[in-house]
């Protein structure tokens, strides 16, 4: 190896880079290409009221698997102690390699059952666990591609209130795609805003809906959802299946 072409640039797009690829790794919590392992044990946990609650991700890499925490059952990810993170202390008090923050994020739907499992601290905010990525998941670290569906097989249950905004993505094929959940990019903090902010590739298209009846989508590691993401990296889960 020749040692003298690795300079400071070099490094620092390699990192870069892994951050990218961590950041992919963090969507994986709200569906992703590759189904997360769940190694250590979930238990079923109900959120109610949780339209527009702030949510955060700790994701801890280690030699050969990323281990994500959400703090959507817990501490809720308050903006003062989410600002004083300290990825290299989070990273050596849990063993891990390196460590990655991924958020503030914003759920859309009013109410979810999800997969979650022990509660860890993170520089005083508690976060749950809720999955396990292997390395290889990461591929290239670019994500899903938007606007190119892709299958997800994890626990997910999500509830949209009747009389409440829906927003949707809209597929060439008549496809309907629900927003799970919108971060800090979205104008004004109202995903309504993403008819103007979004460049849908042809044949898609962003619209907002109010439906007259309760909406529920499932999804298990035995009945996947079709998921899709737009090009600001949200995810929208397709209605086949809704009640």
């Amino acid at each position: 190896m020749n040692m003298t072409a690795v300079t400071a640039d070099t490094i620092g797009n390699t990192m870069d880079t892994m951050k990218i690829a961590i950041l992919a790794a963090a969507l994986a919590c709200l569906g992703a290409p590759l189904a997360a392992q769940s190694p250590k044990p979930v238990e079923p946990v109900t959120i109610s009221d949780m339209r527009g609650m702030r949510f955060c991700e700790f994701l801890l890499i280690y030699e050969d698997h990323v281990d994500i925490y959400n703090t959507s059952a817990s501490d809720g990810c308050p903006e003062d102690l989410w600002a004083s993170m300290d990825t290299a202390a989070i990273a050596e008090a849990h063993g891990a390699k390196m460590a990655q923050l991924n958020g503030p994020h914003f759920w859309a739907m009013d109410g979810q059952t999800l997969g979650l499992g022990e509660t860890a601290d993170f520089g005083g905010m508690a976060a749950r666990y809720a999955a396990t990525l292997p390395l290889a998941a990461l591929g290239s670290g670019k994500g899903a591609d938007p606007y190119k569906p892709y299958v997800s097989a994890k626990l997910q249950t999500m509830v949209f209130e009747s009389g409440k905004p829906v927003y949707q993505l809209v597929g060439p094929d008549g496809g309907v795609y629900i927003l799970n959940a919108y971060g800090e990019e979205v104008q004004g903090g109202d995903p309504a805003n993403l008819a103007t902010q979004l460049s849908p590739a042809e044949g898609w298209s962003f619209r907002t809906e109010t439906p007259a009846q309760d909406l529920t989508i499932e999804g298990t590691s035995e009945t996947p959802v079709d998921m899709v993401g737009d090009d600001l990296h949200q995810y929208y889960t397709r209605m086949q299946g809704a009640q």
